[in-house]
């Protein structure tokens, strides 16, 4: 294959490649080609076995510890000498075993499709085309096509490789999918291309994937497979792997806090049972079990559910996450970097202002018609071979432009006359223009023309003004031209109109004689249309709502510079045209990858861009230390969509293989929806904080209450006893805490939500304050149930020795009453922990009914392990009275009182602030 095809002379090209231009290749040659080259198809990488996508799921830090844990409980179980302590590590395993398996099933479903990037791509090729072998015509398979080969393209064809120019007849590609142009680019062959040239800018090529809109060509393959433009792609999606999302990087930083935090407790309590003189292999079985029961088993289960509950919400409002951890990702987000084409604007060309020789109008429903605007239209419609889908389909077939003047005349309501054609002069990219002769109901032969306004504007002899045809002189052509360049210069594209009468006695000789030049002579320039991709409705609000949410919208397009800056502006991307930075591809080619970073801080538009562009773009803003979500729906965007830290695809104009690179789908393709779902993101995530925090709060409590009963007894009785066994811990952290802690993941969003500026990437999920409130909650809850475990069991604990393996009935009232007060705490935890500066008492203890409803439930199956037979022998509980009750309310209200004052001293007094808040 042949490097920079699209710059070499085209009798140079042929030669390198060793083809005539009319025999082609034979098809001995092209079978040695075909060994030589490959097949003209994508390769598949890589793929990922579904066995290995669900071992992966093992690999999270928490689930690690889970594991681990799981191991210990095996082993203690195995080797307990205690049929009941047996039996309690044995469901403590069961239960681990569960939660690992739930949450390695559940990641397994969510990523078992996220690798088909290439499948999708391989769809897109072109099954068929027509080659020259062996110098004749050929129908055969696209996948046998070799460099050298000379493929015919008609209109409506997938060009099945990539190739240059040979011939072509008024040909148009449409190559948005690749190159985010919003109109079909005009193709010519014999164009000299400079060598640095971007794909957009390539006229005298062709690329793979792309449709022919119009006309046909004659092209000489140049590169196939892999090497195509499409090729490239492919393999870029290949070699890119997925780095974490700021929330799997915060989790596994919280796994190894809490590994570090099991191993210290487990040492610690080890420790003091050698001093106080207990055996090593006792203490080790004591102080591993505990460490183990430390662990919130429930962690990881209430993350993957309460991400999950997110993603059931965001998809009720279009909002697809493909990737759970994606969720929170788009809370953190600092740049959302959004391609232009079919994501801000529409993908649906437009006609969004009329001028005629008097009157500028702008298109709207209520537009009245004046003669020289129906005349316009009626020019628009009848010089047109596009065409309305109609029907349940809808199908629109055409060039977009015409399709643009078609609607714009349903849209006013044009008078639909019945107009018979009778002759067409076809646009042609040298005349820049195409004219028809049709026949209306009076038998009237009318010429209608359309094209370049400034080759109109030059070739016309009068002008409509005032309802006369007049002359036009170089005065009035001079007003013309500068009525349109000034309505250009906003990046609209200009289509000029104009029309004569011919007498019915010469519409024959004229047909007959083909004489394009009399049949568009004496022509009366009518008006301009100004065409333009539109912003699509709600792109303006989303993007203010962005900057007021301290999240940076950049504009990346393979559409021209002049138009990019326009639809940016108009949609409050830049503030003034005149004066905003933006860069084409064509700069950024020449930058060096520091230059880069460096511009990418204060640009917010890029035009002109390939793929490569933008894929350096977004590493440019994350070496910023930036969280980039890059949306888009070609086949151009796939590769930044998965280098960014999330893709966000669009679900109905977005090609298969942007969506199977993404992290999430817009169902609906509104840009505005991305915006909800940020607002989802960082509601996700704060409340995700608040469940941390309550379930390592209510695990600080719990160690306290085993550490300090340890020693505490351990110094008055000289036997360390256990105020709680672990069959109750365990029932506390996977059940009591879990309700709680998934109703704190239905929190709804605090209302400075989309105010506050993104957090830092680098801020971790616990803070130093967030440590303090654990530590300090932990020994709240710590004193509180230990003195009422005490106040209890005192009478039995100075009865006699006990022993610190083997259960006593003696003690399982006091543990019960422990147990409960434990559980009363933790239940006023996950009130308090949610209310941040507000009174508990006031609104906010009805801002969430899924917590009040999760509480009432946790207290209930609570009562029924306390009350109930069969599970009083399995945790050891027996029945508590009125007067027991009322005393742990009491003890618990301490804790309410004493967090309110906490609240109110830190609102009246400033100095005080920092005792607001837990993060």
């Amino acid at each position: 294959m042949v490097d920079n095809w699209h710059s070499i002379d085209i009798r140079t090209l042929m030669t390198d490649l060793e083809v005539e231009d009319d025999l082609g290749l034979s098809s001995m040659e092209a079978t040695r080609r075909i060994e030589k080259y490959g097949l003209n198809e994508l390769k598949k990488g890589e793929s990922k076995s579904p066995v290995k996508l669900f071992l992966e799921q093992f690999m999270d830090p928490l689930v690690i510890i889970l594991l681990v844990a799981l191991v210990i409980s095996i082993t203690i179980g195995i080797f307990s000498t205690h049929e009941e302590e047996r039996m309690e590590y044995f469901i403590d395993s069961a239960a681990i075993s569960i939660i690992v398996l739930f949450n390695a099933f559940f990641g397994f479903i969510q990523e078992y499709r996220a690798e088909k990037s290439i499948e999708a791509l391989k769809s897109m090729a072109a099954p068929f085309t027509t080659v020259v072998r062996d110098g004749k015509k050929d129908r055969i398979e696209a996948n046998k096509i070799v460099p050298g080969d000379i493929v015919f393209l008609e209109e409506g064809d997938k060009v099945p490789a990539d190739g240059r120019l040979l011939q072509s007849l008024a040909l148009r590609i449409d190559e948005s999918m690749l190159t985010g142009e919003s109109f079909p680019v005009a193709k010519k062959a014999n164009i000299s291309v400079p060598q640095d040239a971007p794909i957009a800018d390539m006229i005298n090529s062709v690329f793979s994937g792309t449709n022919v809109s119009r006309g046909r060509g004659q092209i000489l393959i140049t590169q196939t497979g892999m090497k195509t433009e499409f090729g490239k792609i492919a393999e870029g999606l290949m070699e890119e792997s997925r780095e974490e999302t700021p929330l799997q990087q915060r989790l596994s930083t919280l796994g190894k806090y809490i590994g570090i935090g099991s191993l210290t407790v487990c040492a610690i309590i080890f420790a003091i049972g050698i001093v106080l003189g207990r055996e090593a292999l006792e203490m080790f079985i004591v102080s591993v079990g505990l460490a183990v029961a430390a662990v919130p088993e429930g962690l990881p289960a209430v993350v993957t559910l309460a991400l999950a509950l997110g993603v059931q919400k965001m998809s009720r409002k279009n909002a697809i996450i493909r990737r759970l951890p994606s969720v929170e990702t788009l809370g953190s987000t600092t740049v959302i970097c959004s391609d232009k084409t079919g994501t801000l604007t529409m993908n649906k060309m437009t006609v969004r202002k009329i001028l005629t020789v008097d009157d500028e109008f702008t298109v709207t429903d209520d537009l009245l018609l004046n003669d020289a605007l129906k005349e316009l239209l009626s020019i628009g419609r009848e010089c047109n071979n596009a065409q309305i889908g109609e029907g349940a389909e809808k199908k629109d077939v055409g060039d977009p432009t015409e399709l643009a003047l078609l609607r714009v005349a349903q849209k006013l309501k044009l008078p639909n006359l019945p107009y018979k054609r009778v002759y067409e002069i076809p646009f042609d990219s040298d005349s820049k223009r195409m004219s028809v002769i049709v026949k209306d109901s009076h038998k009237n032969h009318l010429v209608y023309m359309k094209g370049a306004p400034d080759v109109l504007i030059n070739i016309c002899t009068y002008y409509l003004t005032n309802g006369e045809r007049k002359p036009l002189d170089e005065k009035t052509r001079e007003m013309l031209e500068e009525q349109e360049q000034k309505i250009a210069t906003l990046g609209y594209r200009m289509l000029g109109m104009a029309s004569k009468k011919i007498d019915n006695d010469l519409t024959e000789l004229h047909i007959l004689s083909d004489d394009s030049e009399e049949i568009e002579s004496e022509m009366t320039y009518i008006g301009t249309v100004a065409i333009m991709d539109p912003p699509r409705r709600g792109a303006k609000e989303a993007i203010a709502t962005c900057r007021q949410a301290g999240i940076r919208p950049i504009m990346i397009t393979g559409d021209h510079l002049k138009t990019a800056v326009a639809i940016a502006s108009e949609i409050g991307l830049i503030d003034d045209p005149s004066s905003a930075v933006a860069l084409e591809g064509r700069e950024l080619s020449k930058m060096s990858d520091q230059d880069l970073s460096e511009k990418v801080r204060d640009t917010n538009v890029f035009a002109r861009v390939s793929p490569d562009h933008k894929l350096r773009l977004v590493t440019a803003l994350k070496n910023n230390n930036h969280i980039v979500a890059m949306t888009g729906d070609g086949v151009n965007d796939a590769p930044a969509l998965k280098r960014a830290d999330i893709g966000v695809a669009m679900g109905i104009t977005g090609t298969d293989v942007s969506k199977e690179a993404s992290d999430m789908v817009l169902a609906d393709d509104d840009f505005s929806t991305i915006v909800g779902a940020i607002l989802e993101g960082r509601t996700i995530y704060d409340n995700m904080r608040k469940f941390v925090l309550y379930l390592l709060s209510c695990n600080a409590g719990e160690i306290m209450v085993m550490l300090l009963g340890m020693i505490i007894t351990s110094i008055l009785f000289q036997v360390p006893i256990l105020p709680l066994l672990a069959i109750q811990i365990l029932w506390v952290n996977l059940v009591t805490d879990g309700l709680p802690a998934l109703a704190l993941g239905l929190d709804p969003p605090d209302a400075d939500v989309m105010i506050r500026k993104p957090r830092d990437p680098d801020e971790q999920i616990l803070t130093k304050k967030s440590l303090y409130f654990i530590i300090y909650s932990g020994l709240m809850i710590g004193i509180g149930t230990l003195i009422i475990f005490l106040a209890y069991s005192w009478s039995t604990l100075t009865s006699g020795s006990l022993s610190l393996l083997v259960d006593t009935d003696a003690l399982d009232r006091p543990r019960t009453i422990g147990f409960t007060m434990l559980i009363i705490f933790q239940m006023i935890m996950a009130l308090n922990i949610r209310k941040e500066e507000h009174s508990l008492l006031g609104k906010e203890f009805f801002r969430n009914p899924y917590l009040l409803l999760a509480i009432s439930s946790s207290i209930f199956l609570h009562i029924m392990i306390v009350y109930v037979p069969f599970f009083q022998s399995i945790f050891h509980t027996t029945s508590i009275g009125l007067v027991d009750w009322l005393l742990i309310l009491f003890v618990g209200s301490i804790l309410v009182l004493i967090d309110e004052i906490r609240t109110f001293l830190a609102k009246k007094v400033p100095r005080l602030r920092y005792l607001a808040g837990y993060w």
